[in-house]
């Protein structure tokens, strides 16, 4: 995979692709995590997120500007779930 266009935006990438997929792939696969919910990880490694991801008027600004942006109704995103 290229990751030319990150770093042309001059971001330098934490991890390679290769390290990407691993995590990813762990987490999908995993029976460690199997079941649940509400983790967070940095890479293979379980994690703190932010502060504010802890934040419930935070996340309820988010979701509320994401539906305005979308379009879609939060109803309507429950049912798809």
């Amino acid at each position: 995979m290229d990751t030319s266009m990150v770093r042309r935006a001059g971001v330098r990438p934490l991890s390679t692709v290769e390290e990407g997929a691993r995590a990813i792939l762990n987490l999908a696969t995993s029976p460690a995590v199997e079941g649940q919910i509400g983790l967070y990880f940095n890479g293979l490694h379980e994690a703190t997120a932010q502060a504010q991801a802890y934040d419930r008027n935070a996340r309820r600004q988010l979701q509320t500007l994401s539906l305005q942006l979308t379009g879609l109704s939060a109803e309507g995103v429950a049912a798809l779930g």
